[in-house]
């Protein structure tokens, strides 16, 4: 990993060097577990950003999303360093 990736002055939280990359309104995806009755695996799940807020977790500060996911009716709250921008415009 580059240097860049780890907390510096400049990244004062873990996923802070990706926020320039999102804006809330954004179009993004993620990979998540998925459990049916035949196996276990990830599956990618989209959604909207609605905001990117600091928590702290285990004493350093993290950027969660809050993303509202489609098809879904609560919100769901994923690091930032997590998400990618979906190739998807419709």
């Amino acid at each position: 990993m580059s240097e860049k990736s780890f907390k510096t002055a400049k990244n004062r939280a873990l996923g802070d060097s990706l926020s320039h990359k999102f804006t809330p309104g954004d179009i993004v995806s993620w990979k998540s577990w998925a459990i049916d009755l035949l196996c276990e695996s990830f599956e990618t799940k989209e959604g909207l950003l609605l905001e990117i807020l600091e928590e702290t977790r285990l004493q350093n500060v993290v950027l969660i999303a809050k993303i509202m996911p489609f098809g879904a009716s609560e919100y769901e709250f994923i690091p930032l360093f997590s998400l990618k921008k979906s190739k998807k415009q419709d």
